[in-house]
């Protein structure tokens, strides 16, 4: 639904000399109950800006893109907790037929982690940020009912060192890595309706340094799914595949981690105006945190987006994921709900409000973070001409 066009309120670029432009600027005002995501919350009001420009052309068999954004928190209580993020992109996709595309890109900047997050340290005073560089390149080839498409890429991260709530260093180098990655993937379509595919996505993480008395943290890895994409009927498709991962580490202190691979998306289209969506998933993710080299995610989520009118949708959701660590005794419960509605008033303008709320239960011999949060927020939307 959301993907749906609107010709009457999508955003309209500039045009120059071919070129596309889009600005674009996001300001919104969020109260977060929790905001160091600890038991003793604590609350605060946080001002977002987030300024946007995108640049798009058409060159022949040739399309570019270009953006450039600035993401900036400014919480007005606990101003230390204040951050700015950035990020530089350029992608293409080069047509050498109908049937045959390239493409490529890459893209450079600075994050913040949310305190949230399940691999976020535990005691640093301020959030944990790091600048990294990224990119890829890939192809695509399709022939009689059979698509063909492989990726390869690279990412690079550079953790800063933070300090603690006494103001002592916290040294962060053993969580910069480099990430290298390659995919290929294989999808034979029987009908318009149905098709089967087969994935295999290959790994190999290298750690830049170890904390003291550490031992090494790089590993490389597997996954490997196939499954179908299929529209049942004319309210329902959906895409579920089923596999096996593997992630094996360089030292014989972290165990390797393998197991049920599995990720499914399903739209139920109940009326013209009111679609839910199911999504699953099931995989090894990367923990940096001392004592510990990977966690082994499953979530689930469903949500409803209600059309009320035609530049109005409201959305509801709940989700719920459990983080099982290796090598140590940790486990995450996580379950959240969020209420959304997004009023269009304008190609140009747009008002935006958001409830969240996240749960996350810990248990264990190292439990880790444990604790509740709600977020509401506000905000309205600047774009195009």
């Amino acid at each position: 639904m959301r993907e749906r066009p609107q010709p009457l309120y999508d955003a309209v670029p500039y045009r120059i000399d071919g070129v596309e432009v889009m600005p674009r600027l996001s300001a919104d005002t969020t109260y977060d109950s929790n905001i160091f995501a600890i038991p003793q919350a604590r609350d605060d009001l946080i001002v977002r800006l987030r300024p946007r420009m995108t640049a798009s052309a058409v060159l022949g068999s040739l399309d570019v893109t270009s953006a450039v954004e600035l993401d900036h928190r400014e919480y007005l209580s606990h101003s230390s907790q204040s951050t700015t993020d950035v990020v530089f992109g350029l992608a293409g996709r080069y047509d050498i037929s109908r049937d045959t595309q390239l493409y490529a890109g890459m893209r450079n900047g600075r994050r913040t982690e949310d305190r949230a997050d399940p691999d976020s340290p535990f005691n640093l005073r301020e959030p944990a940020q790091y600048d990294y560089v990224s990119g890829h390149l890939g192809a695509a080839h399709s022939f009689n009912r059979m698509r063909v498409a492989g990726h390869v890429g690279i990412e690079d991260r550079d953790y800063r060192d933070g300090r603690d709530g006494r103001g002592n260093p916290v040294d962060q180098d053993f969580r910069s890595r480099a990430l290298l990655t390659s995919d290929i993937a294989a999808e034979y379509a029987f009908s318009p309706d149905t098709s089967a595919f087969v994935n295999l996505s290959l790994n190999r993480r290298n750690y830049a340094a170890q904390a003291p008395l550490e031992p090494s943290r790089d590993s490389k890895g597997y996954r490997i799914t196939a499954g179908a994409s299929l529209e049942i009927t004319k309210l329902i498709r959906g895409e579920i595949g089923l596999g096996y991962f593997r992630q094996g580490f360089e030292s014989p202190v972290y165990d390797t981690v393998k197991g049920l691979a599995a990720r499914a998306r399903l739209e139920y289209f109940m009326t013209p105006l009111f679609t839910w969506t199911l999504r699953a998933n099931r995989g090894v993710e990367e923990a940096s945190s001392i004592g510990t080299g990977a966690y082994v995610a499953t979530s689930i989520s469903l949500q409803a987006d209600y059309e009320l009118f035609r530049n109005l949708i409201l959305s509801a959701g709940a989700n719920y994921e459990h983080d099982d660590f290796q090598d140590i005794d940790r486990r995450y419960d996580i379950r959240g709900a969020t209420l959304a509605a997004d009023y269009k008033l304008s190609p140009r303008y747009a008002l935006g409000v958001q409830y969240e709320f996240r749960d996350q239960e810990a248990a264990g011999a190292f439990p880790g973070r444990e604790f509740a949060r709600h977020r509401l927020m506000a905000g309205l939307t600047v774009q195009g001409m």
